[in-house]
């Protein structure tokens, strides 16, 4: 009786070390910080008839110096800066930016898989949720990202970044 009880135990054990072992394979870490470096270079979206963005990731310490500008007809008709980082504790990429004549807006993003991500404004990160704006983007290859941008649970953008050739 005893040997059957402890042959159980050692069979139950083993199962449950094979289990959790497998489930450890197959939820990869996301490695935040590193994926946060995709981003890195000069961005170009057709955001309307004849108005053009541009997103200048510039590397700097350990995050992005980060410069918008979009332009239609020649003339800068919106311009902004920002910086990107990787918070430890929170194991998320935060963004501070200011866009000429709004206030500052924090936002924090992660990545849910090496090729997709989610941003929301800072505040809303206890209850993401709940977020009244959330951007969902992906990298459909190294040179092209969509940005989808929702508003109250509504898709009301959609943009595609292409990778300017350096």
């Amino acid at each position: 009786m005893k040997t059957s009880v402890k042959f159980i135990a050692l069979f139950i054990t083993l199962t449950v070390l094979t289990l959790s072992t497998l489930a450890q394979k197959e939820s990869p870490v996301i490695d935040q910080s590193e994926l946060l470096k995709k981003f890195e270079g000069t961005w170009i979206c057709e955001i309307g008839k004849d108005t053009i963005a541009q997103w200048d990731m510039i590397p700097f310490g350990t995050g992005f110096d980060a410069r918008l500008k979009y332009t239609s007809l020649g003339k800068i008709i919106k311009e902004g800066k920002g910086l990107y980082g990787y918070d430890k504790i929170l194991d998320k990429i935060v963004e501070a930016g200011i866009t000429k004549g709004k206030d500052i807006a924090v936002y924090v993003m992660w990545f849910t898989s090496d090729t997709r991500w989610v941003l929301i404004p800072y505040s809303d990160l206890p209850a993401p949720e709940k977020a009244g704006f959330k951007m969902e983007g992906e990298f459909r290859s190294p040179d092209n990202l969509v940005e989808t941008n929702f508003e109250n649970n509504r898709i009301v953008k959609i943009k595609s970044w292409t990778k300017a050739k350096q």
